[in-house]
């Protein structure tokens, strides 16, 4: 069982005066956010691309639990590397995003 991540974890946040979407640069701390969600997004995808490459010996018996185990495990450690800089992904989308 392969579970697709929803990419709008983080939706836009809207200006609360006219009701529209905010511009990046009005709310740095979000813009920060949602870099670093990009990241953890990233991150996941190359983690279910290696676990691709690892043949699956039987050694241990596949079930939906183990499948979804390790889907919350990989995204909760992709979203714990984002957090704490990871790649430097996020945070360099976020300068160049600042500098717009």
């Amino acid at each position: 069982m392969k579970m697709a991540f929803d990419p709008q974890m983080t939706l836009p946040k809207l200006n609360r005066a006219s009701g529209e979407n905010a511009a990046p640069g009005d709310d740095p701390e979000g813009l920060r956010q949602l870099c670093q969600d990009f990241e953890a997004l990233f991150v996941h995808s190359l983690f279910q691309q290696m676990r691709n490459t690892i043949p699956e010996d039987g050694f241990f018996d596949r079930d939906m639990s183990m499948d979804f185990f390790e889907e919350v495990m990989d995204m909760e450690v992709a979203r714990d590397m984002a957090r704490k800089g990871g790649f430097g992904l996020g945070e360099h989308l976020y300068q160049s995003f600042r500098k717009k």
